[in-house]
């Protein structure tokens, strides 16, 4: 008995050191603020939601357990601390020389192709004691593109797209009635989606 206890206290000793060592040889990648190319009037999206966007990732990379993610505030203050503006469309020769300055195997990049809503309805007047309807659906869309950088050759070794949408309606009968005009969890409602997709696709990635 006094053996098998000791036997199993090493193995838990020896494992417990592995941890680290294993957690290490996770690459290392940082996700860059995505571009924001989607011709959007939602005036929260052109002020804060590539960085958003950025956060998403992030997380999402860090549940995934393939890489070692750096966090965005701390990339923030290495490129501030390495004199570095590194973006969306940042070139293969400029990778290599941000990765060796950053530490980093890898780089996420990607921007955002769309990103909005579209409105569809119809109304009629009431008749002969009939009452009047208005009727109507809000469909918001996102799409994005995004590519893993090699930053030691500059390669991309993955690329792929994504895109989300989701649907509201309202309909109102005599001015009484219900559903939702407008959203503005719509950040989750589709471009989260978008991120959870992507994260899959480099998840099933051989990297």
């Amino acid at each position: 008995m006094k053996r098998t206890l000791i036997f199993a206290v090493c193995v838990a000793v020896a494992l417990a050191a592995a941890l680290p060592a294993f957690s290490q040889d996770k690459p290392r990648i940082a996700v860059l603020e995505f571009q924001n190319k989607a011709d959007s009037a939602w005036g929260w999206w052109r002020d804060r939601g590539a960085a958003a966007m950025q956060d998403v990732f992030v997380t999402e990379l860090v549940k995934s357990g393939k890489f070692r993610v750096i966090d965005r505030e701390r990339l923030d203050a290495l490129m501030r601390e390495k004199n570095l503006s590194l973006s969306g469309d940042v070139d293969p020769a400029t990778a290599v020389q941000a990765g060796r300055l950053l530490g980093v195997e890898y780089f996420l990049v990607g921007a955002v192709t769309e990103y909005g809503s579209t409105e569809a309805g119809a109304h009629g007047r009431g008749v002969r004691g009939l009452p009047g309807f208005r009727a109507g659906k809000k469909t918001f869309v996102a799409a994005a593109n995004a590519r893993i950088i090699n930053a030691e050759t500059g390669e991309i070794l993955w690329a792929d797209e994504a895109r989300a949408e989701d649907a509201n309606f309202k309909l109102s009968i005599g001015g009484f009635g219900g559903g939702v005009d407008n959203d503005e969890r719509m950040f989750d409602k589709v471009m989260k989606p978008v991120v959870q997709e992507l994260t899959a696709s480099i998840k099933a990635a051989d990297l």
